[in-house]
């Protein structure tokens, strides 16, 4: 990965983290890295009834499609493997859900939060 992509998406990221911690989220790991792939932020909602896993995209704008319409197959199957690995190294007593935070830096930055973005993840699941 370019150097200039991986600024972009710590960019991303940092945006991403002050607009869940500003909205009332509890941040529990940040690049939480296994042998399946990398989550960027796994945050408790402000209930602190469901743990969010939060992939977040960040492009200059969405000239070429939304951001979110880059999470495909392989990389949810590599999030979703990745959160039951963290489930299983920290139990949680409560509901969970994947997230999409897509950021846009092209003139005023803007932020959309797509919670639940995919509400059956249940073809990846491994038991």
């Amino acid at each position: 990965m370019s150097r200039y992509r991986k600024n972009i998406g710590d960019l991303g990221e940092n945006i991403a983290e002050g607009m869940l911690t500003s909205n009332g989220y509890y941040i529990l790991e940040r690049k939480y890295c296994t042998r399946f792939g990398e989550i960027d932020i796994i945050a408790l909602t402000p209930k602190k009834d469901v743990v969010a896993f939060v992939e977040v995209k960040t492009r200059k704008d969405s000239s070429h499609g939304a951001a979110a319409e880059s999470v495909n197959k392989t990389k949810l199957s590599r999030i979703v493997k990745s959160a039951q690995q963290y489930l299983f190294d920290n139990p949680l007593d409560t509901d969970i859900r994947f997230d999409v935070i897509e950021v846009y830096t092209a003139g005023d930055i803007r932020v959309n939060h797509i919670e639940n973005a995919f509400p059956d993840v249940s073809e990846f699941i491994d038991f």
